[in-house]
């Protein structure tokens, strides 16, 4: 029979065996629930802004002896919603965090005398803001003698024809090196890129408004994410516009082009807004009679001088906010 001092010793060694095994099995984690992480998808990721880090040699920050209760209201978005786009303004202003943008472009070699154009026949320089570069042909109002400086500041950019504009030229001919210039670009570089590498603008308008079989608003908008996207990573502003014409019969594609504004916080020419003022709206149908689709062409008195007049007020907005012309001046 065993003794006392034999059952203490047994139940001792009982003891230690179970501590053993169960240091040696595996931990699990209380936060473990078995079930597994649900995947996050995101249907589009925005061009990322650069936010400084604090340094590691940094001095830690002291801290405050009563620990202040959090706050937790978000700053309040006051920009008009995308579906509102006829509301919007026609012109402009440049949001706070682009003048980072322009800065680092400054930095990489951009420069701020010149703004490039990626679209389409109506943004050539005979439709679009070329006849800045030829000053007998403008007038300004009394009270708009100080559009001059911005008109002087970019002077050769109004009337040079891009390698990201011509005529006929889309979304899908943007991005292909088949329309690309030879003489200047590479074998595998396209209009749009070949632009930005070789005039190295800090400013882009992109507006691509020509019909082609097998456009729609949601192709379109991919496309113009795609274009804002590459202008924004080489740190170029992008200025996007909305169109004249409702030829889709539903203006999906003016909501499209005010949804993608919105989302990179990019500026966007309402020239949708100020064509209804105009005769016809801004439209030339008499040009458009015999041609399918109808509706699409703007006027050549009234249409091009307005939009044109809206891109100069726009860049001359921007100048004024960077306080470039005062710098220069």
């Amino acid at each position: 029979m065993p003794t006392a001092k034999t059952k203490s010793l047994s139940a001792l060694f009982a003891c230690l065996a179970a501590l053993l095994m169960s240091s040696c099995s595996p931990a699990t984690s209380s936060l473990d629930t078995g079930e597994p992480a649900e995947a996050v998808t995101a249907s589009h990721t925005p061009f990322q802004r650069v936010v400084a880090q604090p340094s590691d040699t940094a001095e830690p920050t002291p801290q405050p002896s009563v620990t202040p209760s959090p706050d937790f209201s978000p700053t309040p978005d006051t920009r008009p919603l995308s579906s509102d786009w006829r509301n919007w303004p026609t012109i402009p202003t440049l949001s706070p965090w682009l003048e980072e943008v322009y800065q680092r472009g400054l930095d990489q070699g951009s420069d701020p005398h010149r703004f490039s154009v990626a679209g389409d026949c109506q943004n050539i320089p005979e439709a679009f803001m070329g006849l800045y570069d030829n000053k007998e042909r403008v007038v300004f109002g009394a009270n708009e003698q100080y559009l001059w400086e911005t008109v002087d500041y970019f002077g050769g950019s109004w009337s040079r024809n891009g390698l990201a504009v011509d005529g006929g030229f889309n979304f899908p001919a943007v991005f292909s090196p088949l329309r690309a210039d030879p003489a200047t670009c590479g074998a595998n570089e396209d209009p749009l890129s070949c632009e930005i590498r070789t005039y190295k603008p800090a400013f882009m308008f992109i507006s691509m408004e020509f019909v082609y079989p097998g456009r729609t608003s949601e192709n379109y908008e991919v496309n113009l994410r795609q274009a804002i996207q590459y202008v924004l990573e080489h740190n170029v502003i992008p200025i996007v516009l909305t169109k004249a014409d409702n030829v889709e019969g539903n203006h999906a594609i003016n909501e499209a082009t005010a949804r993608v504004a919105y989302d990179y916080d990019i500026p966007l020419i309402n020239w949708w807004r100020a064509a209804q003022s105009l005769d016809g709206h801004g439209i030339d149908w008499e040009r458009d009679a015999n041609t399918v689709p109808q509706g699409f062409h703007i006027t050549e008195e009234q249409g091009w001088s307005t939009r044109s007049y809206l891109g100069l007020k726009t860049l001359d907005e921007f100048l004024r906010s960077l306080d470039v012309l005062e710098t220069e001046s």
